[in-house]
Formats: C-alpha cells, sequence, structure tokens
C-alpha cells in the first residue's frame, strides 16, 4: 500500500486548533481510499478512513467534536 499525504485542514473547536492531515492511500492492485489523522493529545490521535473523500470530510465533522467532548473539551 502506497500513501500520499494530499491536503492539511487547520480548525478551531472548543478554544484549541487542530490539524487534520489527508491522504490518499492506493493499494498494489490500484484501488484507493483515502485516510485522516487529527493528533487530539500528546499520544492520542483519531484516524478515520473511506472510499472517498467528501463522505471522510464529513465523518471527520462528524467525530471530532464528540471524541472532543468526551475527553473534556480540550486539546493536550
Amino acid at each position: 500500500m502506497f500513501t500520499k499525504l494530499i491536503e492539511v485542514e487547520k480548525i478551531h473547536l472548543n478554544a484549541a486548533d487542530f490539524e487534520i492531515r489527508y491522504f490518499l492511500n492506493t493499494n498494489v492492485n490500484g484501488g484507493t481510499s483515502f485516510a485522516s489523522e487529527v493528533e487530539i493529545g500528546q499520544d492520542d490521535k483519531i484516524i478515520l478512513d473511506d472510499r472517498t473523500m467528501a463522505r471522510l470530510k464529513y465523518k471527520v465533522n462528524l467525530v471530532l467534536p464528540v471524541v472532543l467532548y468526551s475527553r473534556g473539551g480540550r486539546k493536550g
């Protein structure tokens, strides 16, 4: 599998800044998928994937606020 960073997005949520890194994954047969990685703490990351970038961004926008709320609403 080959992975390529294709986009970096910065957002501000719950009084903290986060960087979302988006990757394009290509398997040996030429199939593709997309993944995102958000560091929300020193050793705490959220990694999501999907078949399309649009669906992945939709997932990130749904999941990230919930995860932050469940961890006390702040980074670190």
